[in-house]
C-alpha cells in the first residue's frame, strides 16, 4: 500500500507536532514539503525532516508531490488556505477551528460540496484513549441512561498572553480548545442538539479574547452536557463525569498515561422496588421519605484506559491511523462533515449571546 506524500502549513507548536506525528509512520505517510511564513523556521523544520522548505504557500502547494495537505496556520487563515490547497488538487486535513466567521463557514460549506472526499478536518481530541474508554463504558449500558455529563478542561491559573488571546487573531478559549470539548459533548449526548446555552468571560487573560467558557447543550433525548473551559482554576475539577439513572463514572485527567475511569453502577440484574409517592412528612415517614432506607447493590470499579500510552500522543496517532484508513482503504473518517459543522454551528451560537467581545464579524447562523 503506498504511502501518503504530505506537507505542513503553519509549522508553530500543534503543525510542527502533526508533522512529527504523521512523519513517525513510515510505512504510511513521507513528510515531502513544510511550509511557515518564518523563512528560518521552514528552512529548520525541512533540514531535521529532510523534506522541501517554503515560506512562500503557493510555491508550497506547486510541490508535485504532495498529495495531502495538513493546515495548522492561525485561525483566520484556516478557510483561506483550505481553499487555495483544494484548487491545487489537494487533499486538505484542516486543524481546529474549521471557521471562525460565519463567511469563512459559508464559505468552507461550498469548498466541501464542490469537493467531495477532499477535506478532512483535525478533531484529534476524540482519539484520546481516555475518552474513548468512557464511549465504550458508556456504550456498554453499566451507567443505564446518560442524563448529564460534565466536561472540564481546566488549564489551572494563568495568564495567557500569546495571539491566542487577541481576538483580531480568531484567538480566545471558544476557538481554541472549544471545538474539542464540545466535539466530545456531543459524542456524549448523542443525538442533535435542541438547546444552546453559553456565557464567556476574560478573566486572567492579558489579550481581549475570552478565557472562561461556559456551555450547556441539551440533546432531543434530554441529555444534558455541562462543558467548561477556563484558565482561572487554582484547584481543578474532575476532567469528566457521566451521570446515568443505574451508576456514575468519574475521570479525573485526561493527560495521565496512568488514568483509570471509575464507575460506581448497578448490578445488572437489580430490579428497583414497586414504590408509590405519597403526601407523607419524610420525618414521620420512617425509611420511606427523602432518606429512604433502601439499599442498592452497588459495583464499584476502576477501569484501566486502553490502549496505554501518552494520552496526547495517542491522540496523534489515533487520527493519522484513522485518516490512511479513509484515504487508502476507503473506510470512513470518524469525524464527519455534518458532525464537524456542527461544532461550529454550537460556536456560533454561543458567540450570539455573548457580544459583549468584539468578534471579528457579526457571526449569523447558518443553514
Amino acid at each position: 500500500m503506498s504511502r501518503i506524500k504530505f506537507g505542513v502549513c503553519g509549522l508553530g507548536r500543534i503543525g510542527s507536532r502533526h508533522a512529527e506525528f504523521f512523519a513517525r509512520e513510515k510505512d504510511k505517510y513521507e513528510l515531502v514539503a513544510v511550509c511557515d511564513m518564518d523563512a528560518q523556521r521552514a528552512a529548520e523544520s525541512a533540514e531535521k525532516h529532510n523534506c522541501a522548505g517554503y515560506s512562500d504557500y503557493a510555491e508550497f502547494l506547486r510541490n508535485p508531490l504532495m498529495e495531502l495537505t495538513i493546515i495548522s496556520t492561525r485561525s483566520l487563515d484556516h478557510v483561506s488556505n483550505t481553499s487555495d490547497a483544494l484548487s491545487a488538487g489537494k487533499t486538505v486535513l484542516l486543524d481546529k477551528p474549521i471557521a471562525v466567521t460565519s463567511a469563512d463557514f459559508r464559505r468552507l460549506k461550498e469548498l466541501e460540496k464542490n469537493y467531495r472526499g477532499k477535506l478532512f478536518f483535525l478533531h484529534n481530541v476524540r482519539f484520546n484513549p481516555v475518552f474513548q474508554t468512557i464511549l465504550r463504558i458508556v456504550d456498554s449500558g453499566i451507567l443505564g441512561e446518560t442524563k448529564l455529563v460534565k466536561i472540564r478542561r481546566h488549564h489551572g491559573f494563568s495568564r495567557r498572553c500569546d495571539w491566542q488571546t487577541l481576538l483580531n487573531c480568531g484567538g480566545g478559549q471558544l476557538s481554541c480548545w472549544g471545538p474539542h470539548v464540545i466535539d466530545q459533548g456531543l459524542q456524549l449526548i448523542n443525538a442533535p442538539v435542541k438547546q444552546i446555552w453559553g456565557h464567556l468571560q476574560r478573566v486572567n487573560s492579558c489579550g481581549d479574547a475570552d478565557d472562561l467558557v461556559k456551555i450547556m447543550l441539551v440533546g432531543g433525548n434530554g441529555v444534558v452536557a455541562d462543558l467548561e473551559i477556563s484558565y482561572m482554576a487554582a484547584l481543578r475539577e474532575d476532567y469528566c463525569t457521566v451521570y446515568g439513572n443505574r451508576g456514575t463514572l468519574v475521570c479525573a485527567n485526561d493527560f495521565n498515561k496512568d488514568a483509570a475511569v471509575k464507575v460506581k453502577y448497578l448490578d445488572p440484574s437489580f430490579e428497583f422496588a414497586d414504590r408509590q409517592a405519597n403526601e407523607g412528612d419524610p420525618v414521620t415517614m420512617v425509611g420511606q421519605g427523602f432518606s429512604s432506607g433502601e439499599s442498592f447493590p452497588w459495583i464499584e470499579e476502576e477501569i484501566k484506559v486502553e490502549p496505554a500510552g501518552s494520552p496526547p500522543d495517542m491522540w496523534e496517532t489515533g487520527l493519522l491511523l484513522a485518516l490512511h484508513k479513509a484515504l487508502r482503504e476507503d473506510v470512513p473518517f470518524p469525524v464527519t462533515t455534518e458532525h464537524a459543522f456542527e461544532v461550529v454551528r454550537i460556536t456560533g451560537e454561543v458567540k450570539k449571546q455573548n457580544p459583549q467581545f468584539n468578534w471579528i464579524s457579526p457571526y449569523q447562523r447558518t443553514t
